[in-house]
């Protein structure tokens, strides 16, 4: 596998997992001290910001999240991508099938428990709609597998080096 510099996180709206999963990917990263470049999308601009459950929780890590704004995937940002994180199997297969002319999309493109290993259970769901109770366990499962991804992609840039 090759190095991983550019991490592109989709969730369907982006304004609660995949802006939550990238500001924790920063989070991470920074903490140990690894240069990697970390963006969300959504498949539709549902809001013009990230969602309060989202904010509460990386506030409570105090992770600043002020130039948070929510973008639609597209061609141009998904070539750019070394990795494609999803957080359902549903949005990987999207992509697959909505973009098969990018280079090595079926390789770079994997849901984010999917990218640690897992091979079940591997949506995440949309906490939107759900109650306060159900986003925190989703924002917790997120971070956990956050950090997990970042530990692997230290291991794997480290055995390209």
């Amino acid at each position: 596998m090759n190095k991983k510099f550019r991490i592109l996180f989709i969730c369907l709206g982006n304004t609660a997992r995949s802006p939550a999963a990238e500001y924790l990917a920063r989070y991470y990263a920074n903490k140990k001290g690894i240069d990697l470049i970390f963006e969300s999308a959504g498949f539709i601009n549902a809001f013009s910001y990230m969602q309060p459950q989202s904010r509460d929780y990386l506030k409570s890590k105090g992770i600043d999240y002020s130039d948070f704004h929510p973008q639609i995937i597209n061609r141009k940002l998904l070539e750019k991508q070394d990795l494609i994180i999803t957080m359902e199997i549903s949005h990987a297969q999207e992509i697959r099938d909505n973009y098969p002319g990018i280079v090595d999309i079926d390789k770079k493109t994997f849901t984010l428990r999917e990218f640690n290993g897992e091979t079940e259970g591997l949506d995440i769901i949309d906490p939107y709609y759900t109650s306060a109770n159900t986003y925190k366990k989703v924002l917790k499962i997120i971070d956990e597998n956050i950090e997990k991804m970042i530990n692997k992609i230290i291991k794997i840039n480290n055995s390209n080096s």
